[in-house]
């Protein structure tokens, strides 16, 4: 289908305002387009993906389009946090703990973004991570454009930013089904109906229910992932960490949390299933591993866990986001576990895609590439990016 030109008398939907769809929201806002935003509970429900105190970010990514991503969200973070009044990122860098061809690929995607950071041996980790436990042989790197976005005052700016903007934010307003119009689309809701030029849906783990009457199945597997707080405010100031897992399996990773302390997680969500109307309660028995991850790496932490939540995140069999356009129609779905970061720059790339603007590194984010054509994958399937 011939991509459709953007633009600015058009109206467009935007179905859910998580941190992709509030992102979205603001671009198009900035370009003219009047928006629509809808959300069935409001952003930062603990229902849903965007929601907590803090996510990670990072340019450590072996995709080059990964990295150079990151780093536009940070610039574009940045450029948020200097029209506000509240802090967003909290950049103390980041230690990669890995096997040297793992360390290997960071190095080549920070290279191609033109990232800085530095090379380690075991006395360096130590040096980065005081008091972490590693063997003589430990290898990693550290990144200095790396840390935490706070993940409240982030949603908040992209919310204010889209509304100054003009766009219309309504919620709590659930989507009953998004389809396609005669010179558009026609988004039906708990409130009524409204007819626009285009859509978004934006939807989260709820994005399958609203695009199979579109004809298109997505192998998406929802699922529940858990976050530990510790009570270590002296370590505020500490890099944020990543052991990754060896032949693709299950990691460890954390951040510092302004006013809290340190934050750590698996890089794997459980295999309990996702309930669409509840916030998932934590799981003790996945907090009780984590605490043992801590005492044998980070003994500092151990004895002092606060809390742990738990949010759904959406997988795709090869862990990369889905974006794509059916007609009038753009699909943003299947965050992996590692979206929340990329943000605003999601927001451009998703707005780029509506409009019908080429973006090269869009490609692997495509609705028909071969890995959107098996099954889901299993909702513990370990971030691999």
């Amino acid at each position: 289908m011939a991509a459709m030109a953007a633009r600015s008398a058009d109206t467009v939907v935007v179905v859910g305002l998580g941190v992709i769809g509030l992102s979205t929201a603001l671009a198009l806002a900035r370009r003219g387009v009047r928006v629509v935003g809808v959300d069935r509970f409001g952003s930062g429900d603990a229902r849903t993906s965007s929601t907590g105190l803090s996510r990670s970010i990072r340019v450590a990514y072996a995709i080059p389009e990964y990295a150079r991503l990151a780093t536009e969200a940070l610039d574009r973070w940045a450029q948020l946090e200097a029209r506000g009044t509240r802090p967003i990122m909290h950049l103390t860098g980041q230690v990669d703990l890995a096997a040297p061809a793992t360390l290997a690929g960071l190095a080549g995607g920070l290279g191609a973004a033109g990232a800085a950071y530095e090379e380690l041996g075991a006395a360096d980790i130590r040096r980065r991570l005081p008091g972490i436990v590693v063997g003589d042989d430990a290898t990693g790197i550290f990144h200095p454009r790396a840390g935490t976005v706070v993940a409240d005052a982030g949603m908040a700016a992209l919310a204010s930013a889209a509304v100054a903007a003009g766009a219309e934010l309504r919620a709590p307003e659930g989507v009953v089904a998004v389809e396609a119009a005669a010179g558009g689309v026609r988004v039906t809701t708990g409130a009524g109906t409204i007819a626009a030029d285009r859509a978004v849906i934006a939807a989260g783990p709820w994005t399958g229910e609203l695009v199979g009457p579109l004809g298109l199945d997505l192998p998406l597997a929802p699922a529940l992932a858990q976050v530990t707080y510790f009570d270590v405010p002296e370590l505020v100031g500490m890099p944020a960490i990543a052991e990754w897992g060896a032949d693709d399996g299950g990691g460890v990773y954390g951040h510092p949390v302004p006013g809290v302390g340190y934050k750590l997680g698996f890089d794997a969500a459980g295999d309990d299933p996702w309930n669409p109307e509840a916030a998932p309660a934590p799981d003790p028995a996945e907090q009780e591993r984590l605490e043992g991850w801590a005492r044998e790496r980070l003994p500092g932490l151990a004895g002092r866990a606060l809390r742990s939540d738990r949010h759904p995140w959406t997988m795709t069999p090869d862990g990369d986001f889905t974006i794509g356009s059916l007609g009038p129609i753009t699909i943003a779905a299947g965050c992996s576990g590692h979206a929340f970061k990329f943000g605003p720059a999601l927001g451009e790339l998703v707005a780029d895609t509506s409009d019908g603007t080429p973006r090269p590194a869009a490609a692997m984010f495509a609705l028909d590439r071969p890995a959107l054509a098996g099954p889901a994958p299993a909702p513990s399937t370990p971030i691999n990016r």
